[in-house]
Order: structure tokens, then sequence, then C-alpha cells
């Protein structure tokens, strides 16, 4: 046990410096792709980006005609209750 515990410094010593140096390697290379021009999840994530666009303004004119649709309805209705209830009148005054 006390050989573990002694140990524990120099795993220490050493782990932390090459956590440094891996992570330093990993920054670099992921800078280099972007230099290089390695961005072909951006060009995809652009694309979908266009589809749902595209996808949005469709949908926007169909709840457009949508609710051109059921205000149409409800003023049909309302005139044809109207012309009941005039014809309705005209027969009770006779």
């Amino acid at each position: 046990m006390e050989s573990l515990i002694n140990m524990i410094p120099v795993i220490m010593v050493f782990s932390i410096p090459l956590a440094a140096i891996l992570g330093g390697y990993y920054v670099k290379l992921q800078k280099m792709k972007l230099e290089n021009g390695d961005n072909s999840e951006v060009g995809d994530l652009k694309k979908q980006l266009g589809y749902l666009l595209v996808e949005n303004e469709e949908i926007k004119e169909r709840l457009k005609n949508l609710e051109y649709i059921a205000t149409e309805d409800s003023n049909r209705i309302s005139l044809e209750y109207e012309k009941e209830q005039i014809r309705l009148d005209k027969q009770n005054k006779y």
C-alpha cells in the first residue's frame, strides 16, 4: 500500500505534461483541418439549413392558406345564418 502511495506523485508528474502535449496536438490538428478547408460538415449543415428554410416558408404559406380558408368559411356560415334569419323573419310577418 505504501508503494502505491509513493507512486502517485510520480504518475502525477508525468501525466500532467503528457496530457498538455496531447491536448496541444489535438488543438493544432483541429486548426489544420479548418485551414485546409476540411469543412464538409459545415457544408452539410448549410445545405440542411437551406432545406429547413425552404420548408419553413412552405409551411408558412400553407398556414396562411388555412387561415384564409378558416376565416372564409366562417364568413360564409354567418352569411348563410343571416339569410336564414331573414327568411324566417319574412315568414313570421305574414
